[in-house]
């Protein structure tokens, strides 16, 4: 399979991506069709922390992303606290996807590599 890129040419598309991305991933561990570990590989990780946040995306952005590093956490440590900390995270992403309703993406997001 060739390899697919993402490709987001300014910080409003990126951020959007990120968002909708993080709710698709709180929905899949929700629904239990992915693990806190999956959704760790595509998004909730120091390193994508780290690399998003060299281009610029908003602090608010990232601290969704940072609460989602804590998922596993939270799962091992206060289990009964995991369905509460999945619903903040969806809900602040979406206050923050909704302030970015207007911003219509410029150009196709995903690419071939």
């Amino acid at each position: 399979m060739d390899p697919l890129l993402l490709k987001a040419t300014n910080k409003e598309d990126l951020e959007k991506v990120i968002l909708l991305n993080i709710i698709g991933l709180i929905e899949g561990i929700n629904e239990n069709l992915i693990t806190i570990e999956d959704a760790e590989k595509i998004l909730f990780s120091p390193y994508i922390m780290e690399l998003i946040d060299t281009m610029g995306i908003s602090k608010e952005v990232l601290e969704v992303i940072h609460l989602g590093t804590e998922l596993e956490d939270v799962e091992s440590l206060i289990p009964e606290k995991l369905l509460e900390c999945l619903k903040e995270i969806k809900e602040k992403s979406i206050n923050l996807l909704e302030k970015r309703k207007g911003h219509k993406f410029q150009d196709r997001i995903i690419i071939k590599y």
